[in-house]
């Protein structure tokens, strides 16, 4: 059976082919490099093709997306992502199921909302400590790029 390995994969002759942490967790199976999309590199990103058609549809179910931002006062403990979500679901209950994806810096988007645009009505939401501002999606956003303002 021919087997693809990822080059700098350490196996043991003794274990055989290990499983990963995730394989381990996820009753996962390998996939042979040859199922996976074709990648080239350009400068120091790895680029991957994704048909047109895929990308439109991606961009269709984001539309009911929100960004958000978390803005703390000075010296205030970062939230953690267990935290937020606990905190928005005592608000957004009414709202049905959504999820709340970590970007960088703060940010976050959150996805699957029924009735975007009742959160979106909040405009921000008080918390303890600090409070979310949110805001519509845009396909253009990278929180690497994005400046922070005093408030």
């Amino acid at each position: 059976m021919d087997r693809e390995v990822f080059p700098n994969k350490k196996v043991s002759a003794m274990s055989g082919l290990r499983k990963t942490f995730a394989q381990a967790l996820g009753n996962t199976y390998d996939i042979p490099l040859s199922q996976l999309a074709t990648h080239c590199i350009k400068g120091d990103m790895v680029v991957v093709r994704v048909d047109e058609e895929d990308y439109l549809a991606g961009l269709e179910d984001c539309k009911t997306h929100l960004h958000g931002r978390i803005i703390l006062s000075k010296g205030d403990k970062p939230l953690t992502h267990l935290y937020l979500t606990k905190e928005l679901q005592l608000v957004w209950k009414v709202i049905g199921p959504w999820k709340a994806i970590p970007l960088r810096k703060g940010f976050y988007e959150f996805s699957s909302l029924d009735d975007m645009r009742w959160a979106f009505g909040m405009s921000s939401l008080q918390l303890s400590p600090g409070f979310l501002r949110l805001f519509a999606w845009t396909k253009d956003f990278v929180p690497s790029t994005m400046k922070s303002t005093k408030t």
